[in-house]
């Protein structure tokens, strides 16, 4: 049984070969890339949450959107079902929600990646739904009110950019921010997660 509000062990299963491959099925994005940006999806909408949280519409927005998404994960056997579970429909009204300009993150990340746009935006929109989802277990369990959710939201974003730098090499993913003279450069995945949100907050 995956432990779904263990972000490190999320992550990690992101990376087996069966997640892989349902992730693959549903978006069309080649396996050797699809850990990379699924890892770069995790930490990037949940550092956006957190930064929409710190106000107090913000953080009320969040705690009654998780009410609508309390349970959908709860007791999933795998990732690789969470994946195939995944309304990317949903998904695309919380990176709307999340980001405020979907688009221009989804065209950041492609410029960088020389990923499509399409696939970019497929893989952002599977992990969304499976992100709130984690957040509105927590919420649940742990009784959290709205500033609970806020800042369980900030750990949560730490910890997956501390998970993806730990255990992924993304510096190949974006091959522009690997430059000496890039912001991102020199601040690794926080540079990187920064550059993407930096025009939008």
């Amino acid at each position: 049984m995956v432990q779904i509000n263990d972000i490190s062990e999320m992550m990690g299963e992101l990376n087996k070969k069966s997640s892989i491959q349902a992730l693959g099925s549903k978006t069309g994005v080649d396996a050797s890339i699809l850990p990379k940006l699924a890892v770069v999806a995790i930490p990037l909408i949940l550092r956006a949450l957190s930064k929409n949280a710190e106000s107090k519409d913000g953080k009320d927005s969040l705690s009654n959107a998780l009410e609508k998404h309390k349970g959908q994960i709860k007791d999933v056997s795998s990732i690789e079902d969470v994946v195939k579970k995944a309304d990317t429909d949903d998904g695309d009204k919380i990176l709307d929600h999340a980001f405020g300009d979907k688009d221009k993150v989804v065209d950041q990340i492609a410029a960088q990646t020389g990923i499509s746009k399409s696939e970019v935006s497929k893989v952002l929109a599977s992990m969304a739904p499976m992100i709130l989802g984690m957040l509105a277990d927590k919420k649940d369990t742990d009784g959290l009110d709205s500033d609970g959710v806020a800042k369980q939201t900030d750990i949560f974003s730490k910890q997956a950019e501390e998970a993806a730098t730990k255990n992924f090499d993304i510096t190949d993913l974006f091959p522009k921010q690997s430059g000496t003279t890039t912001p991102a450069a020199t601040g690794g995945l926080g540079g990187i997660l920064g550059s993407i949100l930096g025009n939008l907050f």
